[in-house]
Order: structure tokens, then C-alpha cells, then sequence
């Protein structure tokens, strides 16, 4: 499943929960939701540059900070201006809509409003985002690796499951240097089926028509394996096996 962060900032604790609570009743198969909730708009900014959000659902009239001037905040930003923001608002007023637009916004819902309304809203959303992989997490990921893997192909995993682990929760990764058999990272393997794996490692066709996946990698005259373990058919994971698949032919060359 996908892991999606939402955050929803509005002074009601009730509203609050009555969004969360929806969500958690409704059937996804593809998203697992976690929540961040803000009672203030100091508080959604704090909560939004601390951690990765994938959508906010925002009230306009959020003490300290308004959301009018959280949503301006967050378009603002070089690095959190891509978050999608719906807007809450007891003000339906034709004004009030064309200021959350000009502002950036994706949606306005008026108050009171239906939480079933809200959770369609955010899956039709997340659904259009989860069909492209964004060329600027691409480019910055193989640059990132390009600059790494000189120097520090040890950290190289850390830094792809960090990258899987922001919209993922069931895989299983694991690294492998060829020449010794060292396990450098893992993430979901026991120790029966590493050996599987290790056993495997010639045969790239059996370990491939299974259900792993495999890149070998070539790095200062020493060969290295990421294994994965496809635990669903998602098409963001495997348009990454296909960004690290070419990655790896870089190195080669």
C-alpha cells in the first residue's frame, strides 16, 4: 500500500476526527493514511515543514495564523509549494473562492459540509498523484545516488528505502555485497530467505521470475545486488526499479 500523509488543521478537535474517523471506516485498497492534525495555523506550518505531506485540508479561519496566510506560506516555498491544499471555509461567498484559487488552492469546501465529500475529494486527488513518479524526485534521486555511490555505497540503500518507505508499506528490501555476501541493508528479509536469495544470485532469471526483483551494481571493481520483494503491482515501484535500472547502466558505462 501507499503510505499518504494528511494533514488537517482546523480548530474543531470534532471536525478533526470526523475527517480522520471517515477515512479510517472508508475501504482503499492502495492507500495507507496517516494523519497530522494542526488546531492552528503556527501549528499546520510547524507540522507541514517538519514532515513530508502529500495533501492538506486546511480552514480558512484557523487562529494565529489564517489559512488564507498558510496557504500563501506553503506556495511560497520552493520546497513544500507542490503540496496540494483544500480549503475549509464557513464563508462561501464568491470572493472567498476566487482568493483561495488565485492563492493556489486545489478545492474549496463550505461549511458544514459532508466528510464523505472531503475523503472523495483527497482519494480522487492522491490517485492522480500516484500515477507519475515527479521528474524532480527523479532527477534529484539519481543525482543524489550519482554523488553518493562514488564515495559512499554503503549509505546508497539507507537512502532508497527512505525514499520508498514515504509512499510505501509493503516491501522488503535488501543489499548485498557480491564478492563478500555482506548483507549492507534489510528491511523485511529473515535469514532463510537471504540465504534463498544469496543461492540465487547466479540465476538472475529464477530470482527474477519470482516474486524478487533484482539490480546488480558495479562500484570500484566490486559488484553489489538490491533485492526487492514486490508485495503489490504499483506502478510508482516499478517506474523507480526502472529510474535504478538505468542508474545502474550509468555506472557501467
Amino acid at each position: 500500500m501507499i503510505v499518504k500523509n494528511v494533514l488537517i488543521a482546523d480548530e474543531n478537535e470534532y471536525i478533526r476526527k470526523a475527517i480522520i474517523e471517515k477515512f479510517e471506516n472508508s475501504f482503499d485498497s492502495v492507500h495507507h493514511f496517516v494523519f497530522f492534525e494542526a488546531a492552528d495555523g503556527e501549528e499546520a506550518l510547524n507540522k507541514i515543514g517538519e514532515n513530508s505531506i502529500h495533501v492538506a485540508i486546511i480552514d480558512t479561519n484557523l487562529p494565529k495564523i489564517s489559512g488564507f496566510e498558510v496557504l500563501r506560506t506553503i506556495k511560497k516555498s520552493s520546497v513544500k509549494a507542490h503540496i496540494p491544499v483544500i480549503l475549509l471555509s464557513s464563508n462561501i461567498h464568491r470572493a472567498t473562492r476566487a482568493k483561495a484559487y488565485e492563492l493556489g488552492a486545489i478545492g474549496v469546501i463550505p461549511k458544514p459540509f459532508s466528510t464523505l465529500e472531503v475523503y472523495n475529494m483527497v482519494r480522487s486527488l492522491l490517485y492522480t498523484q500516484d500515477e507519475y513518479l515527479h521528474i524532480n524526485e527523479v532527477v534529484h534521486l539519481i543525482s543524489f545516488l550519482n554523488e553518493m555511490a562514488n564515495e559512499h555505497i554503503i549509505v546508497v540503500p539507507k537512502i532508497i528505502d527512505e525514499f520508498l518507505s514515504e509512499y510505501f508499506v509493503s516491501y522488503h528490501f535488501l543489499a548485498l555485497n557480491d564478492t563478500t555476501k555482506e548483507v549492507i541493508y534489510n528491511r523485511g528479509f529473515d535469514e532463510y530467505e537471504i540465504k534463498k536469495v544469496i543461492g540465487c544470485l547466479n540465476d538472475e532469471d529464477r530470482i527474477n521470475s519470482s516474486s524478487y526483483s533484482i539490480i546488480k551494481l558495479n562500484n570500484k571493481e566490486e559488484t553489489y545486488y538490491f533485492i526487492f520483494k514486490i508485495l503489490n503491482d504499483n506502478k510508482r515501484l516499478i517506474l523507480l526499479k526502472k529510474v535504478l535500472e538505468l542508474w545502474s547502466e550509468l555506472n557501467d558505462r
